[in-house]
């Protein structure tokens, strides 16, 4: 396939910048917006499903810059391999949320504004935080959204 994938239907907002480097993927699903000013940069694969909402100034990478060579500037050292991002269909991601690394965020879930993602959230969930932590989860059980 392609290394750049856009569905139908899809908003790339304002000022927003889409990279993909080597033989990485990078794949919106349909019906997805992304807000104003967003960055997302791919050497491995970042794959947005479908009806995503991302608010202004949100960053993606599934990399991360080398630093372990005390004896080479960080600049001149390689990217983390083995990275991949995914984000469920139906989610929300917040003004200025930073995800990075190998990271799945489930499907339907909510990343509160200015959260940094660097572990997994499961579906059906609500996470904040400088790292995100979940805070809410949604029982079918009774039906509604329950506090962690």
């Amino acid at each position: 396939g392609s290394k750049f994938e856009l569905a139908p239907n899809t908003i790339i907002g304002k000022n927003s910048y889409m990279a993909v480097y080597g033989n990485g993927k990078l794949k919106i699903g349909e019906g997805s917006n992304i807000g104003m000013y967003g960055m997302m940069a791919a050497i491995n694969e970042i794959h947005i499903g479908r009806n995503v909402l991302f608010g202004p100034n949100v960053y993606i990478a599934d990399y991360n810059h080398c630093y372990e060579d005390v004896n080479m500037p960080i600049s001149k050292q390689n990217l983390s391999r083995g990275g991949r991002i995914q984000i469920g269909d139906d989610s929300w991601i917040g003004k200025n949320v930073v995800i990075v690394g190998n990271v799945t965020i489930g499907k339907h879930c909510v990343i509160g504004a200015n959260s940094f993602v660097n572990k997994d959230i499961p579906d059906y969930s609500v996470a904040v935080g400088n790292p995100c932590k979940v805070i809410k989860r949604y029982e079918f059980g009774i039906n509604q959204w329950v506090r962690v």
